[in-house]
């Protein structure tokens, strides 16, 4: 019997740091809040005396009157920048995936195989993040002489059940876990709605075109979050599979809102 194995490299996780300006003061007997709206959210902000603004074709400053106690200070578990017009760096970090063998199937025969990816993302950006998955091919999964398509979903949101005719191959992915973005949770028979997210459910097809996956609104910190990606190659019973070994390399990307 023919037959041909999948392995997926994963490699060139990217990691991004985004710089916020922010400013804080203390002050005596005075409360204030931060700004938000549906586009933005300025984190801290300050009430001073005064203070004038200069500028000149290389340079612009800003400065401010009536602080104390301003510059940098930090320990094992923090970094403070005290004063007006000080800068916050907030920070991102993704783990690394090892190499996945997905085994062998039949390529007369048909059938299917399934492996998990997991990463492990960390920041302290107060507004959170966002993780990505893109392909290096189209297809992604091939061989030297073969490939299987890109999972197509029937309609514009994933579909609930992995569906592959007998005659077609495909390679598709569905995303894990809490982190998971309201595109591929689900209300218990379709995707893109409900709340929920049911294992080896909503399914989506790789491309060379980033594909947002998981996320959220808040700083992980300190254990991070884990986003974990289920993928999955069937062959149909009808359909001849060239046989061969077959790569894809997956690069996923966390970038801070």
């Amino acid at each position: 019997m023919n037959f041909f194995s999948f392995f997926k490299k994963s490699k060139n996780i990217v990691i991004l740091t985004l710089v916020i300006t922010f400013s804080f003061v203390f002050s005596h007997s005075i409360l204030a809040d931060y700004m938000q709206g549906n586009q933005y959210r300025i984190q801290s902000d300050s009430l001073n005396l005064g203070g004038v603004g200069s500028s000149s074709p290389t340079y612009n400053l800003n400065d401010t009157l009536g602080e104390t106690g301003t510059g940098d200070s930090n320990s094992a578990t923090y970094n403070m920048h005290a004063g007006y017009w000080q800068m916050q760096s907030s920070f991102i970090s993704i783990s690394d995936q090892p190499d996945v063998n997905m085994g062998s199937i039949g390529g007369l025969s048909g059938g299917s195989s399934e492996s998990m990816m997991s990463w492990n993302v960390l920041t302290d950006n107060p507004a959170g993040y966002i993780v990505s998955v893109v392909a290096s091919t189209s297809p992604a999964l091939k061989s030297a002489q073969d490939s299987l398509a890109d999972y197509t979903p029937a309609g514009a949101d994933p579909d609930y059940n992995f569906t592959n005719a007998p005659n077609a191959s495909s390679f598709g992915f569905s995303p894990e876990g809490t982190e998971a973005l309201s595109r591929y949770l689900d209300d218990g028979t379709a995707c893109n709605t409900g709340t929920f997210e049911h294992a080896d459910k909503c399914w989506d097809g790789f491309s060379t075109t980033p594909k947002n996956i998981a996320g959220r609104t808040t700083s992980n910190m300190p254990g991070g979050s884990t986003v974990s990606l289920r993928i999955r190659a069937q062959t149909g019973a009808n359909h001849i599979q060239t046989s061969g070994v077959y790569n894809v390399t997956i690069t996923a990307t966390a970038v801070t809102l």
